[in-house]
């Protein structure tokens, strides 16, 4: 009888309809100086919110984290949009659940690459982060596995530097894996192997994205600093013979680096590169640096090499062709940033 009456007044967890997204409902990213809800930073309000600051690798009250989340998700529920949020193309209306666990997950923590790329962010201070330490993330998330709240159906995703390079990075995919997600991303440079990798490919739970950007071992020693371009594409074929049920899940990808690879012949020869690979799908993005500075007056160029692209990619029947942040960006906001464009030029007249 007491448990029925419990069960009468208990608060039940009903979907409720709102505007929110897969990171402020269940997500965060951890990265290398904090731990940000996110890690999209091209539309109107800037992305990027911060959760934990100045975050070093420390142990985290999870339950306590797990508050903050409701909060944010209390706000959703009124309509109240976080102002970093505004404009985000993730933002979508549905209904959400209102339990507390994890099924997205981001680790961009680490710098260390075996990759020298023109374009990267660290450049800007490369002796800051060529001094700076790594930390381990595995006895965090580890926690949070062993409270059992780390859930399939989202996606976790590692960035970096170069994920293969960390110790802890072998025994945290293969964690992660056990715990049940389903939906692993690895951006990796592929010039180190990776039997973990390997592992989620074969079971059809992960996704390796490696950035060759180039079809030719010159631009893509321009481009990355370093000499692996065939190792490059030996370990890619390699990560393609494993893949059994969907052949889909290893994909190759181009970032549009204006004055590097911004022609059809570079673009004709990292196609050529992919099928030799047995690779069967892509992802399209367009430098970030370069795009930021140039979002309101890209050449037509640009925009016609990107649709190139893709059209190549479905004419040799490639699946799933992803656009990343930039590259979404500028399609779905093409004609407005061109209008953009024409309006001040026309005011400087």
């Amino acid at each position: 009888m007491f448990n029925k009456l419990k069960s009468l007044f208990k608060k039940e967890n009903k979907p409720l309809k709102y505007v929110s997204c897969e990171y402020v409902q269940h997500g965060f990213n951890v990265d290398y100086e904090d731990i940000k809800m996110c890690c999209f930073n091209c539309h109107e309000g800037g992305g990027r919110q911060i959760l934990i600051d100045n975050y070093k690798g420390e142990m985290i009250d999870w339950n306590k984290f797990f508050k903050e989340k409701r909060k944010m998700r209390e706000l959703n529920k009124k309509g109240i949009i976080l102002e970093r949020c505004k404009g985000c193309f993730f933002l979508k209306e549905k209904e959400w659940d209102d339990e507390d666990y994890i099924n997205y997950m981001v680790f961009n923590h680490w710098t260390l690459c075996n990759c020298k790329c023109k374009y990267c962010f660290t450049n800007e201070q490369s002796d800051f982060f060529n001094e700076r330490k790594n930390y381990n993330m595995y006895p965090v998330i580890k926690k949070l596995v062993d409270m059992g709240k780390v859930r399939g159906g989202g996606e976790i995703g590692f960035g970096g530097g170069e994920p293969t390079l960390l110790p802890e990075f072998e025994p945290m995919l293969n964690m992660l894996l056990d715990a049940g997600c389903d939906n692993i991303r690895v951006h990796s440079s592929c010039v180190k192997y990776s039997e973990a990798i390997a592992r989620g490919l074969s079971e059809g739970k992960l996704t390796l994205v490696v950035s060759v950007d180039s079809g030719c071992a010159e631009t893509y020693t321009n481009i990355k600093r370093i000499n692996h371009f065939n190792k490059v594409w030996e370990n890619l074929a390699k990560y393609a013979a494993v893949q059994k049920e969907n052949k889909y899940k290893a994909k190759t990808k181009y970032i549009i680096y204006p004055g590097f690879n911004d022609n059809k012949e570079e673009v004709d020869k990292f196609f050529e590169c992919t099928v030799n690979a047995g690779i069967k799908s892509i992802v399209l993005d367009v430098e970030g640096g370069w795009y930021i500075q140039n979002k309101l007056n890209i050449p037509d160029y640009i925009y016609d090499l990107l649709e190139y692209a893709a059209k190549k990619a479905d004419d040799l029947d490639m699946k799933n062709v992803e656009f990343y942040d930039r590259a979404n960006d500028m399609r779905i906001h093409k004609e407005e940033y061109k209008k953009l464009r024409e309006n001040e030029q026309q005011n400087n007249q």
